[in-house]
């Protein structure tokens, strides 16, 4: 239904669902969700491609909440294993904002928190 709407020429239009049962989007947003290969190779497990991230040649942080269900149950492990394919892997953060999941509910100060104090981190080491 998708690919149909956006053959049609209205990937702009709202898809008359929630894709994914909860997202309210448009036809070329999930398009890119479902046949985009940006980024298509961040796993749950160990042995799969990972050329992508190991392209990444960008030092920075990772953020998960502890409760992710994207993650296939273990967010912690889940961002530890896309780190490690990453060159910059040991000199990049881990955040794990805990008992939260992928939208971080009731945790955005927290968040924005602990963003913060990783930026003042990065300051003061220049």
């Amino acid at each position: 239904m998708i690919k149909d709407q956006v053959d049609r020429g209205d990937g702009n239009k709202m898809l008359p669902f929630p894709f994914m049962g909860w997202v309210d989007c448009i036809a070329y947003t999930a398009y890119d969700w479902l046949f985009s290969d940006m980024l298509n190779n961040v796993h749950t497990a160990k042995n799969n491609d990972f050329s992508q991230a190991e392209q990444i040649t960008h030092t920075g942080a990772l953020l998960v909440g502890t409760y992710d269900n994207f993650t296939d149950g273990d967010p912690t492990e889940f961002l530890k294993n896309l780190n490690s394919h990453m060159p910059t892997s040991a000199q990049n953060s881990l955040i794990f904002i805990e008992k939260t999941g992928h939208t971080y509910q009731m945790k955005h100060q927290e968040v924005a928190d602990k963003i913060l104090h990783q930026l003042q981190e990065w300051q003061m080491s220049r």
